[in-house]
């Protein structure tokens, strides 16, 4: 285990604890998602990440995320949700109120993003590059710039085409990658032209329109 794991683990622990907290140990899919999701995404810099966030509902109850990323005007709720969570096994009105719970959170301003511990599990990089593109877009609308979180999502983002085009024997086209991250065509036309820029990748001399992009020998995919 990561030593920044171990210390926001014990932190949480030792504030649970003092605080008289209804959970005072993380469970196995959020321990996963700290292992396998955030640590890789942020190299396991947990500054401005919270366990176990206490709200007030709409009905003045108390509730808990699992996790929120509190920083520099960022307001990102994360939740991890089991099987026994989902909407078959809890009645209409408790399935009623949840989703008045999240509506009441996203309308205070809170982005909120849901993954399956499953997900988690057995796909840490998806749940990764979710975290990172929602991180970098909170940040662009409310400041314009990039902030060093923001930038480290251009890297890793910068890091998975790269492994893409190595496996395509060192091509790519934006349709491919728009698939591949889940955005539109025209946003990942903009992402390989700001690579491109940046001398990662090259485009053929004889192609009029950037439709394929060549990844430079010398740019490494780890």
């Amino acid at each position: 285990m990561h030593t920044n794991l171990k210390q926001f683990i014990d932190q949480f622990e030792r504030e649970a604890q003092q605080n008289g907290s209804y959970r005072s140990q993380l469970g196995r899919a959020e321990l996963t998602f700290l292992k396998e999701v955030w640590g890789p995404a942020f190299q396991h810099n947990y500054d401005g990440l919270k366990a176990e966030y206490p709200f007030k509902d709409f009905k003045g109850g108390m509730r808990f995320a699992d996790f929120v990323f509190v920083k520099n005007g960022m307001r990102l709720i994360i939740e991890i949700d089991g099987f026994t969570t989902h909407a078959r096994d809890i009645s209409s009105g408790e399935f009623d109120d949840h989703l008045m719970r999240q509506n009441d959170l996203i309308l205070s301003g809170w982005l909120v993003l849901r993954f399956s511990a499953r997900q988690v599990e057995k796909r840490p990089q998806q749940c990764q590059r979710q975290v990172m593109q929602a991180i970098g877009h909170v940040w662009s609308i409310d400041y314009g710039t990039l902030s060093a979180a923001a930038a480290n999502v251009w890297l890793h983002r910068k890091k998975l085409i790269i492994q893409m085009a190595n496996r395509r024997n060192g091509k790519i086209k934006p349709g491919e990658v728009a698939a591949e991250f889940g955005v539109c065509s025209s946003t990942a036309a903009e992402w390989m032209k700001r690579f491109t820029k940046e001398g990662s990748f090259t485009i053929p001399p004889y192609r009029q329109r950037a439709t394929i992009y060549h990844l430079r020998e010398t740019e490494p995919s780890t």
